[in-house]
């Protein structure tokens, strides 16, 4: 594969030039680059979304073409067409061993990567080839005639599993992800897979098969379009936008997740900022921030989570919200529709302030936030632009020590604490708000 190390001086000149968080300079830099191709014209993208990214180089390499352009879909085309923006807040407290932990979604249908794609792709009358098995030697098996008949696929991995993410022990059995695997050397025992990142990553064979049999419910599952392919016409573009937003839409009216629809819901939103301060009942809401997220290394956790869970983990920054925005100020365009232009502006803000959010949880006036801050997008930026193992590791090192630290002494008093917590609500709660007027605006898009 071509190498593109110049994205990396790109994004860090953007950022110097207009002041922009790492995450927003990358995804307009990414945004605009080309595909990197190697001698058999195997085509592959740097991305922002790891279920988005894989269906794009998927169908890129299938020869799908926009045809708005008759070229590759970009990344924020097919983000909006596949459902765009979802809601999911979790907060879990293990009393006995009295750790709190946080996490906040923003992908449509994010915890489910299967239905997503295999929705997605039935858009474009695409019935995609999925294979499963218990037994790590049919999925070698399996991951072989993949790779021979469909040319590269989808791979259900542990993303703890992987090398090159160097993660904590700790997170090994919870790293949902999937990659794309591209080709396999038996004769070196090392296969090249896409992750996000700017070029592709060889990885052994060894550490692929471990990480796909990490995770029970997923275990050796593959997803491949088959052979041919699809040409859309502009007719075709309007009602796959309107599909898409109608999903948007629907996914946060009535989500799919079992047992935990609740937490799938705009309403999760106000929930969350209701618990984050002023609880009325906190001794009977086992969630509320001030009885599970006190001083300590709970409330760092769950402070870093939102930040990270926010900007970092595979959203492209802003919870999606801007990625989403690009999707449909491109719809905008390509179909003359000012609405969509309108409601882009809308997300753009809805991203911006998202991104707003997660900076405040970890305040740049205290030292210890500033740096934890500072080592979460060193570690997004070694992940994306091929970082050695080693330099991951130390950053992971790193955020455990300051971990330990605010265990002795938290740097913040618990006056100041509270009034973070109230800051936060303030804006989660605005959050909610406008992101209920925004959906009631994608409703009387598709009207």
């Amino acid at each position: 594969m071509t190498t593109q190390k110049h994205l990396k001086q790109l994004i860090r000149t953007r950022m110097q030039k207009t002041g922009e968080r790492y995450s927003t300079a990358r995804r307009h830099i990414i945004g605009k680059a080309e595909q990197s191709t190697d001698q058999e014209t195997t085509i592959h993208y740097p991305g922002n979304i790891p279920a988005t990214t894989a269906l794009r180089i998927l169908m890129a390499n299938r020869g799908i073409r926009a045809p708005h352009t008759d070229e590759p879909f970009s990344e924020a085309m097919l983000f909006g067409l596949a459902g765009g923006i979802g809601i999911g807040v979790f907060s879990f407290f293990y009393e006995k061993e009295d750790v709190a932990t946080f996490f906040v979604a923003g992908r449509h249908q994010w915890h489910d990567d299967e239905a997503y794609l295999r929705n997605a792709l039935e858009r474009f009358q695409i019935t995609p080839v999925i294979r499963e098995t218990a037994g790590a030697k049919a999925a070698e098996q399996q991951l072989n005639e993949a790779l021979e008949q469909q040319g590269l696929c989808v791979a259900w991995v542990d993303a703890a599993e992987l090398p090159h993410r160097a993660m904590p022990s700790a997170w090994s059995g919870g790293g949902y992800h999937v990659v794309v695997v591209y080709s396999i050397n038996h004769d070196t025992g090392t296969a090249l897979i896409g992750d996000l990142t700017d070029d592709p990553i060889p990885i052994s064979l060894a550490d692929l098969a471990r990480s796909r049999a990490r995770i029970k419910k997923q275990k050796h599952r593959l997803l491949c379009i088959p052979s041919g392919s699809a040409r859309l016409t502009p007719a075709n573009l309007r009602d796959l936008v309107r599909s898409g937003l109608q999903r948007c839409h629907d996914g946060l009216l009535n989500p799919t997740l079992p047992g935990a629809k609740n937490n799938a819901r705009l309403e999760a939103l106000n929930v969350w900022a209701k618990r984050m301060h002023g609880s009325h009942d906190k001794a009977k809401d086992k969630e509320s921030w001030e009885r599970i997220f006190r001083p300590g290394p709970n409330l760092w956790r769950g402070l870093c989570a939102i930040h990270d869970f926010i900007e970092n983990y595979g959203t492209g920054g802003g919870l999606c919200r801007p990625l989403f925005a690009d999707f449909l100020k491109e719809a905008a365009e390509a179909l003359s529709n000012s609405n969509l232009a309108t409601l882009s502006e809308q997300y753009a803000e809805l991203g911006r302030r998202w991104s707003e959010l997660a900076d405040a949880a970890m305040p740049s006036d205290v030292p210890a936030f500033h740096e934890a801050k500072e080592l979460q997008t060193r570690k997004a930026e070694l992940l994306h632009n091929g970082g050695s193992v080693e330099e991951v590791r130390e950053v992971w090192r790193r955020l455990g020590e300051l971990s330990k630290e605010v265990q002795a002494q938290f740097p913040l008093s618990d006056a100041a604490c509270a009034d973070l917590r109230a800051q936060l609500r303030a804006r989660i709660l605005e959050l909610y708000e406008s992101e209920v007027a925004a959906q009631a605006e994608v409703l009387r898009a598709i009207s």
